[in-house]
C-alpha cells in the first residue's frame, strides 16, 4: 500500500508545530518545574513518530461499542474507553469485554456533568466513588481521566492526581456527539492526525440533554465512521496505542485548556 505524504500540523502557542517540536516551546515560565505542570491536562505527546491514541467517550453504549470493538479486532487496532459510571452499571459485560479484548479502560467520571459545575471537593469524591466502581466492575486499575467537556480547575486537577489518576485531554476531535455524514465525521478525525495526537471519538452520548436547536442525536454508523478512519491511518502508516502507553513511552505536552 502507498503511503499518502503529509505534513501533520497542529498550531500550539500562536505558531504551527509539528510533532518532535513541542520541547522547544512551553507556554510556562522556564523556571517551572516539571512536576508543577504535572496536574495539567496532557493535550498530545511530543514525538516524530507515526503513532496516536484513539479514544471514546461517554460509553459503553449496547448497541455502538460492541460493533466498535469488532471492528478494532478485526484491524488490530488498540483504543482508550473513557466510560462514565452510569453506563458502567447498565452495561457491565462489555466494560470486561473492553479489558478482555486488551484495549485500556480509562474514567470520564459518574456522569458527564461538568467538574465546572461543582467545588473541587465534590469533584474529587465523585471521581473518587466512580473510579473504585469502575476498577471493582472491570478488574483493572485506572489510570488516566478525562472530564467532561474538557473543563477542570486547577484545584480540581491537583486532587485528581492525588487519585493516581493522570488527566488527558485531546487534539482532534470529530465532533461525533451530533448527527452528520459518516464520512464528514471521519474527515474532521483526520484532520486532527499528526505525530502523537490523541483523537476524540464517542460510543455513546452522555448529555443528550443539552442537544442544542438544529442538532440532532447522532444516527450515522459508528463502527463505520470508525472503519474510514482506520483506512486513512492505514495510508498514512500510523499505528495506534492506547493513552496509557502513549503517556508512558513519550514526553507529554501539557495544557490546562484543549485548545
Amino acid at each position: 500500500m502507498k503511503a499518502v505524504v503529509v505534513r501533520p500540523v497542529v498550531v500550539w502557542g500562536g505558531r504551527e508545530m509539528v510533532g518532535g517540536e513541542f520541547s522547544a516551546q512551553s507556554a510556562l515560565p522556564r523556571f517551572v518545574p516539571s512536576f508543577a505542570s504535572s496536574p495539567l491536562g496532557t493535550y498530545c505527546v511530543d514525538t516524530t513518530d507515526r503513532t496516536l491514541s484513539l479514544t471514546y467517550d461517554d460509553g459503553p453504549n449496547p448497541d455502538d461499542t460492541p460493533r466498535i470493538l469488532e471492528l478494532l479486532a478485526e484491524r488490530g487496532r488498540a483504543a482508550t474507553f473513557y466510560v462514565l459510571g452510569q453506563q458502567v452499571k447498565q452495561h457491565p459485560r462489555i466494560v470486561r469485554r473492553i479489558v478482555d479484548e486488551g484495549h485500556e479502560l480509562a474514567l470520564h467520571g459518574d456522569t458527564h456533568d461538568s467538574l465546572l459545575t461543582m467545588s473541587a471537593l465534590t469533584a474529587v469524591r465523585r471521581i473518587r466513588d466512580a473510579k473504585a466502581l469502575v476498577e471493582d466492575v472491570a478488574g483493572t486499575r485506572l489510570r488516566t481521566y478525562r472530564p467532561p467537556y474538557g473543563e477542570h480547575t486547577l484545584a480540581q486537577a491537583v486532587g485528581i492526581r492525588a487519585l493516581g489518576l493522570r488527566l488527558v485531554n485531546w487534539s482532534g476531535d470529530a465532533v461525533d456527539w451530533i448527527d452528520d455524514e459518516e464520512s464528514a465525521v471521519a474527515e474532521r478525525s483526520l484532520a486532527g492526525v499528526f505525530p502523537g495526537a490523541i483523537l476524540l471519538l464517542h460510543d455513546h452520548r452522555g448529555d443528550p440533554e443539552k442537544l442544542e436547536e438544529g442538532q440532532r442525536l447522532p444516527a450515522f454508523d459508528r463502527a463505520a465512521v470508525l472503519r474510514r478512519i482506520l483506512d486513512g491511518l492505514d495510508e498514512r502508516e500510523y499505528e495506534t496505542l492506547a493513552v496509557k502507553d502513549l503517556l508512558a513511552k513519550y514526553v507529554s505536552v501539557r495544557t490546562h485548556i484543549r485548545y
